[in-house]
């Protein structure tokens, strides 16, 4: 299958794109190097250009923190953007498929939530908006053989520590340089390692199979007062680093999600928590305190 992937350097790019080619797939990496996917024409002359039959979407303004900073980028990079690809697969015959977030269903509260659930709760802000309104466009303008795909949770190495990045890398920094380690009072995540994560992926865009999609795990829920106490043990740190607040609003505590119709192809996760945040740990490690690479061997260029 040729297949052409839009933010193909990002997270979950840097580990689906060598997923794609060791199961023997043509694949087109796109990233910024290759044109501004907002500005009109760019994704319709390259997507004309490749000819795929298939175009993964993963390039967006990722994260809750990251897009409430700026509104309007939120929108070009999540909403304006889809549409220009959207447009693009329509006009030239390809399959889309869409990377949204887990983020749309809002706050359900203790629900397992699946795919067919109303995209009408509460919304935790403007990342979730802004991916309700790039599934509608993927709907209008891309309809054929659309899939969604709504990751959660995914982790692994990869992505640098700091502001608005991920909270498990996090917590394991501030383990290891000795800082406090915020956890909001009542929360809970199932985390999916990334090879696993996309591993389902290639197995979605192989079945043919079309709709949405939650990516993830709904079988292994941790506190996130237990995964900031794996990180202090994984770094030496004193678990009196922790410092446990009341959420703020908009926040959903706990994800459960139902992966009935991933697992039905036969997905199933192989790497447990513990074994990845060792990994994911011996990363994060190779960054200083300022949130900078230190300048070591790249065991993970791989990826």
């Amino acid at each position: 299958m040729k297949i052409l992937c839009t933010g193909a350097h990002g997270f979950i790019g840097s580990w689906l794109v060598p997923e794609l080619y060791a199961c023997g797939h043509e694949v087109i990496s796109v990233d910024f190097k290759d044109g501004d996917l907002r500005e009109s024409g760019v994704a319709m002359e390259l997507v004309a250009k490749h000819e795929p039959d298939v175009v993964i979407h993963l390039a967006a303004q990722v994260g809750i923190l990251f897009n409430e900073d700026d509104h309007g980028r939120a929108i070009e990079s999540n909403v304006t953007m889809t549409l220009r690809v959207a447009q693009a697969c329509g006009a030239n015959g390809a399959r889309l498929v869409h990377t949204s977030t887990s983020e749309v269903y809002g706050d359900h509260g203790e629900e397992v939530v699946d795919e067919d659930a109303p995209l009408q709760g509460r919304a935790t802000g403007i990342y979730a908006l802004t991916k309700r309104w790039s599934e509608d466009v993927c709907r209008e303008y891309a309809p054929d053989g659309l899939v969604i795909l709504r990751p959660s949770m995914p982790y692994g190495p990869g992505a640098p520590p700091g502001r608005g990045r991920r909270a498990m890398d996090n917590m394991i920094w501030q383990a290891n340089y000795n800082r406090p380690i915020i956890v909001h009072r009542g929360s809970s995540r199932s985390w999916c390692w990334a090879g696993d994560l996309v591993r389902g992926i290639r197995m979605i865009v192989e079945s043919g199979e079309i709709g949405a999609f939650n990516v993830g795990r709904d079988d292994n829920e941790i506190s996130m007062l237990a995964v900031a106490e794996m990180a202090c043990e994984l770094t030496g740190a004193d678990v009196s680093l922790i410092r446990e607040v009341d959420p703020p609003q908009r926040k959903t505590m706990v994800k459960r999600l139902s992966t009935e119709r991933l697992r039905a192809l036969g997905w199933e996760p192989k790497v447990g928590l513990t074994e990845g945040m060792l990994q994911v740990r011996d990363w994060i490690v190779t960054f200083d305190a300022e949130g900078k690479r230190i300048n070591v061997q790249d065991r993970f260029e791989d990826l």
